[in-house]
């Protein structure tokens, strides 16, 4: 803003822009690398986006790369924090915020934000903090996103439930009618969980042949 879209220094470059609160140390490190290999000769200019930014490292959204995106995918949310599922209903704008953060880690590729607990709050986009207050709160969009999250997740959370049970016994516990576990006692499936894990094999093996017979 201060220098205007017509700077150039005096190796004719426009300002490069590396963004963060403060930003992710080796972003800035590998930026300055990869800038001063193109000013020797030694490499091609690296690729930025339409705001300066480093394409390569500002391309993909938070949310992405997220330890706890499995859990949105599923529709299950953190309703306060300290607890493990996503934290976009109380306050996580990761979804729509461009950062590598979860991805690279904060320091020797640890920590983070959402790796360590904390919502992300946007500090690498243009309009933080402006456009991502009041903080902690739930954002706007989310009110769309995540219910519909917790529909598609309503049928997904069973469904993968079943096959988790399926996969989580060899073929030989099924054949000789138990599981050999000292732990605790392995419910046997009933007639519809069977009928559902024959279809489930007799799908998993189409067009293909199976080398092994449960029953």
């Amino acid at each position: 803003d201060f220098l205007g879209k017509d700077y150039r220094s005096s190796y004719g470059l426009p300002v490069i822009n590396v963004p963060g609160c403060s930003p992710v140390g080796d972003n800035f490190t590998e930026t300055i690398a990869c800038t001063l290999l193109f000013l020797q000769g030694h490499g091609p200019l690296p690729e930025f986006d339409e705001l300066g930014r480093p394409q390569w490292l500002f391309n993909e959204t938070v949310h992405q790369h997220c330890v706890r995106a499995g859990y949105y995918e599923e529709g299950t949310f953190a309703e306060r924090y300290g607890q493990k599922e996503c934290l976009v209903e109380i306050g996580c704008w990761g979804p729509v915020v461009q950062c590598n953060i979860t991805s690279r880690g904060a320091i020797n590729h640890m920590g983070g934000c959402m790796n360590t607990g904390g919502i992300c709050i946007g500090c690498t986009m243009p309009g933080f903090p402006d456009r991502f207050s009041p903080f902690y709160k739930k954002p706007p969009g989310a009110n769309i996103s995540s219910a519909g999250s917790k529909v598609l997740g309503t049928f997904m959370r069973p469904l993968r439930r079943i096959s988790q049970a399926y996969l989580n016994k060899e073929t030989r516990w099924v054949r000789e009618g138990h599981v050999p576990s000292g732990w605790g006692h392995v419910e046997k499936p009933g007639p519809i969980l069977k009928l559902i894990h024959k279809m489930y094999v007799k799908y998993q093996f189409l067009g293909s042949r199976k080398t092994w017979k449960e029953e």
